[in-house]
């Protein structure tokens, strides 16, 4: 059985960096290279004093498994004070216990099964109009056609803008509350404050309140057309939905969920993609590859996209190799014995995605881009991990998965990408996220089979 409380009270942590700006300045610059630096100095695991709260950190299979094996009543969740200002009190990401366990019943259905396969056509037809905007200049940036493809997306399947100006005003709202996301504001509560209109803050607020505004006026449009069944966007059904207790959730609470799903389904999925399209035009065997198996299929429907084993192996290892969260974090309640440590309530634990992909001992060559080794062999989700993992894994990661193979596929199958960067991309911190260092500029031009189409 997995370990539980240590009724002694004792503590032991392990070693690790001392004090709290620096290593925190070291971990949002470049996460990677802090935290292989720590384990090289301190072992796997290693203690470090954010300014968010102490945490241990682990990139560990067997400690990974230890975590995820407990009971999730022990956990609730890390940074609330700083997360929930900037999201809402009603977000997944902040919930925990019963009401989290509430909040993930009443929604993991509205992203399963034929819900999510219903999205598959305008995920299509989205990215092929997309790209047709960003043909209009000599030179496309990969990250910014993936940012306005799965934008869009979210504004359509998922915000309800069907009504086509309160779509094109939420998608610009969207973007302007993504600029204004900067690490700042996720890292340290410190710099939630107000300064005449002017600051960080301020500006992200008001950001905030316009896209409110835009989303209410989403809700009181399905509110009134509550009858029409034809209706099978997210906010609908958020709209729709109640509790095992017949309540439907709070405007707050929507407002809250639908935001979360802005930050952890759009901009990581963007991301994504674009780390795709390099892997696969520095890897050209790979593409090849890709393209054979996409071209061979008889329809290019979302249903085959789906299924294409290739192309599923290449967002894998994407996935793999460049983890668009480097942790994720849980706070204890109550004391844990973690391997041969004692940590005591209040302090946090991290699986590292950023360690654990990278493992020599799970990943051979791990620094290369090789989809192959996922048609090899399955991994565990203590070794591969970057939807989460336990029962906080992410709820939109098949919407995610379904959403970068239907977008790769259609645009792969129907244009021919240029990768203009001559010089090699690394992740760098984005807001909470890791992105490429370069937008990635290509030129596109269709496929020499499919000019005629």
């Amino acid at each position: 059985m997995n370990h539980t409380t240590d009724q002694t009270g004792e503590v032991h942590l392990p070693p690790g960096p001392k004090g709290s700006w620096l290593p925190t300045i070291k971990l949002i610059r470049n996460p990677r290279q802090a935290m292989e630096t720590w384990v090289r100095q301190y072992g796997d695991p290693f203690f470090l004093n954010a300014l968010n709260g102490p945490v241990v950190v682990t990139g560990r299979e067997d400690l990974i498994r230890e975590i995820h094996g407990q009971d999730p009543n022990i956990y609730e969740t890390f940074a609330t004070q700083t997360v929930t200002p900037i999201i809402g009190s009603g977000s997944m990401l902040t919930l925990f216990g019963e009401r989290h366990r509430r909040e993930r019943r009443m929604m993991t259905p509205m992203f399963q099964g034929d819900r999510m396969k219903a999205y598959g056509a305008s995920m299509q037809k989205t990215a092929l109009h997309q790209i047709q905007l960003h043909q209009k200049k000599d030179t496309i940036s990969t990250v910014e056609l993936m940012t306005d493809i799965s934008l869009d997306v979210i504004i359509r399947t998922i915000f309800g803008g069907d009504d086509e100006v309160l779509a094109e005003r939420m998608f610009a709202a969207s973007k302007k509350l993504m600029g204004r996301a900067s690490a700042s504001i996720f890292f340290s509560k410190r710099t939630h404050f107000s300064f005449f209109g002017l600051s960080p803050w301020d500006r992200w607020l008001a950001a905030k309140g316009e896209l409110i505004g835009l989303l209410d006026e989403a809700i009181e449009h399905r509110q009134a057309s509550s009858a029409n069944q034809s209706q099978h966007d997210i906010l609908a059904m958020l709209c729709k939905a109640t509790y095992e207790d017949g309540q439907p959730m709070s405007r707050e609470d929507i407002h809250s969920e639908l935001l979360t799903f802005l930050f952890a389904g759009h901009e990581t999925t963007a991301l994504s993609m674009s780390w795709a399209i390099y892997h696969l035009h520095r890897n050209p065997e790979t593409l090849t590859k890709l393209q054979l198996e996409i071209d061979e299929l008889k329809e290019c429907s979302t249903e085959e996209l789906s299924n294409a084993v290739y192309l599923k192996a290449v967002i894998q290892e994407t996935l793999r190799l460049n983890p668009i969260l480097t942790e994720y974090i849980r706070k204890l309640r109550e004391p844990l014995a973690l391997g041969e440590y004692k940590l005591p309530a209040g302090m946090a634990i991290a699986p590292a995605t950023v360690l654990a992909h990278y493992n020599p001992l799970v990943y051979s060559d791990p620094e290369k881009f090789k989809p192959e080794r996922f048609l090899e062999r399955s991994f565990s989700p203590f070794e591969y991990m970057p939807f989460g993992g336990g029962h906080r894994r992410c709820i939109g990661a098949a919407f995610a998965s379904y959403e970068m193979a239907v977008v790769l596929g259609t645009l792969l199958r129907e244009y021919q990408f240029e990768l203009l960067e001559t010089s090699e991309v690394v992740s760098k911190r984005r807001s909470v996220t890791m992105g490429p260092s370069s937008n990635i500029p290509v030129r596109v031009k269709k496929r020499a089979s499919h000019e005629t189409k």
